[in-house]
């Protein structure tokens, strides 16, 4: 591969953490070699652009400030620094990076939490795998968490809709329910475009069971490439079971169980009564007023950014 046309471009969206992205982007450049380029995309760089880029300077990586809306991606070796204005979510702050991308000639893309750190493998692996593979439409890796648990991916459960692990590749590959974790994503660029890269509408949460299921709509498959391992912080930018987490997770189901699965609406509807119920008794009042203001967004049809403003702790 030439400098200027790399096989796979890889994407680490930052939001207000540049030390947790920079030990991310720092392992990649360790370890990935002249085939890929790395992409730090700044959401909400209106705000905080001056700052990161006095961080970059200081941190000693070769850098490179990239026009997002450009052609052109970094040399080999050289990080590129993306400023994405405004605030646009996992879905939106990623895509920007995808058809940046997609324009410059790249042919694959991996999408990396910033709170993860590669620990073997690299993009090669998921590039080859992919490569054997066309009826694959999007590649998960090993995710392992600080509770030293295990996954690739999760699954949707028709009763409730809420989210269990999936650890193999034949259960992504076989269960049309399940979906490869959004913190290790890998595609081809021309498959995500083709099914409109990931859907922003849901800005944060649901995003990549969405985007799984677009994948199989348009007839591929989902898979995992076992050698390829990441660690996992979780929950670093929004805060593990933050008031943030609760909107988005509960907003963004009923958008995701409207869009793919229209028949359980009603039942889930009558679901949410047996919810609340159950918050009051355990005292947990401010769930409920979350889960009252998630279901009024979405009959409100409020998608993207919400309004509201929410702790993340």
């Amino acid at each position: 591969m030439s400098d200027s046309i790399p096989a796979v471009g890889i994407l680490v969206l930052n939001y207000h953490q540049p030390g947790v992205t920079l030990a991310c982007v720092r392992r990649l450049l360790e370890r990935e070699g002249e085939n890929a380029r790395i992409l730090w995309l700044e959401n909400d760089a209106e705000v905080t652009r001056e700052e990161v880029i006095r961080f970059l300077e200081a941190s000693g990586l070769p850098w490179v400030e990239i026009d997002g809306l450009g052609t052109q991606l970094p040399p080999a070796g050289t990080l590129g620094f993306v400023a994405i204005p405004e605030n646009r979510g996992y879905a939106g702050g990623n895509n920007v990076g995808a058809r940046l991308c997609q324009r410059a000639g790249a042919t694959w893309v991996w999408i990396l939490n910033n709170d993860t750190l590669l620990e073997s493998g690299s993009s090669e692996d998921l590039r080859l795998a992919a490569q054997a593979r066309p009826d694959i439409g999007v590649w998960g890796t090993v995710v392992r968490n600080p509770e030293g648990q295990v996954y690739s991916g999760g699954r949707v459960k028709l009763k409730d809709f809420a989210i269990e692990w999936v650890r193999t590749s034949e259960q992504l590959e076989t269960d049309p329910m399940s979906f490869v974790s959004g913190c290790s994503l890998f595609f081809h660029l021309d498959v995500g475009a083709q099914v409109g890269f990931l859907p922003e509408e849901f800005f944060l949460y649901y995003e990549d069971p969405a985007f799984s299921a677009e994948i199989r709509r348009a007839g591929y498959s989902a898979s995992m490439v076992p050698s390829v391992k990441v660690f996992h912080e979780e929950a670093y930018t929004t805060g593990n079971r933050s008031d943030l987490v609760e909107f988005y997770n509960r907003r963004n189901r009923w958008f995701f169980v409207k869009k793919y699965f229209p028949d359980h609406l009603q039942s889930q509807v009558r679901r949410r009564w047996y919810r609340y119920q159950n918050l009051i008794f355990r005292g947990k009042f401010r769930r409920v007023w979350i889960e009252r203001m998630a279901y009024r967004d979405f009959l409100a049809g409020r998608t993207g950014k919400a309004d509201h403003c929410f702790s993340r702790k």
